[in-house]
C-alpha cells in the first residue's frame, strides 16, 4: 500500500520546512525522517496560535476552544454562543458548514446521534501532528 506523509513545520524565525515522504513508508523510515529535521535543529513542538478572531472562522475556532473545549456540542450550541459572544446574527448552516470541514480535516470529531450531529474537540499528540 503506498502512503503519503507530509510534515510541515515553521520556526519561530518563520522559516517553513517541509518535508515529504510518499511511497512504502515504515515507521523506520518516519523515524528517520524526524532524526534528519532533528538534526537540523527544526523545532519539532506543534506551535499553537491563536485564531484570528477578525475573521468568521477565527470567532468559531476561539469559541471551540475556549467555551467548547470540553464535552459534546452542536452547530446550534456554537450558533447560539456565537451570536450571544460577538453579537451577531450567524445562519445554523454556516456554523454547520465550519464545523463538518473542521470535522473533514480531523480538528474536531464529527458523530451522528439520531438525525443530528453532535461534536467534540480532538486533542492530539505530538506523533498524530507529524502524521498529519
Amino acid at each position: 500500500m503506498r502512503k503519503r506523509i507530509k510534515i510541515e513545520l515553521e520556526d519561530d524565525e518563520g522559516t517553513k520546512y517541509t518535508l515529504a515522504l510518499e511511497g512504502s513508508v515504515s515507521r523506520d523510515k518516519l523515524m528517520k525522517a524526524m532524526e534528519m529535521l532533528e538534526v537540523m535543529d527544526v523545532p519539532m513542538e506543534p506551535a499553537h496560535r491563536a485564531p484570528d478572531e477578525g475573521t468568521f472562522f477565527g470567532k468559531v475556532q476561539t469559541l471551540l476552544e475556549t467555551t467548547f473545549a470540553a464535552g459534546d456540542f452542536s452547530s446550534s450550541d456554537v450558533a447560539r454562543e456565537f451570536e450571544e459572544r460577538y453579537d451577531q446574527p450567524v445562519k445554523l448552516s454556516t456554523i454547520s458548514t465550519y464545523l463538518a470541514r473542521l470535522a473533514d480535516r480531523q480538528h474536531i470529531k464529527r458523530e451522528r446521534f439520531g438525525n443530528s450531529w453532535v461534536y467534540r474537540r480532538v486533542y492530539l499528540k505530538p506523533a498524530q501532528v507529524a502524521e498529519r
